[in-house]
C-alpha cells in the first residue's frame, strides 16, 4: 500500500514538473505565431571523461 502511494507521489511529481516546463515554455515564447512543440523532457547522463 505505501509503495503505491510513493508510486502515485513520484508521478504526479513529474507531472508538475512536465507542466511547470510546458508553461515555461509557454511564457517563453508569447506571443507567438506559431505554437510550441511539446515533447518528452530527457535528461542528458552526464559525460564521463
Amino acid at each position: 500500500m505505501m509503495a503505491e502511494k510513493k508510486k502515485t507521489k513520484q508521478a504526479e511529481k513529474e507531472h508538475k514538473e512536465q507542466d511547470d516546463y510546458l508553461e515555461e515554455a509557454l511564457e517563453e515564447t508569447f506571443p507567438a505565431s506559431d505554437p510550441i512543440s511539446p515533447g518528452h523532457v530527457v535528461k542528458k547522463p552526464e559525460d564521463k571523461k
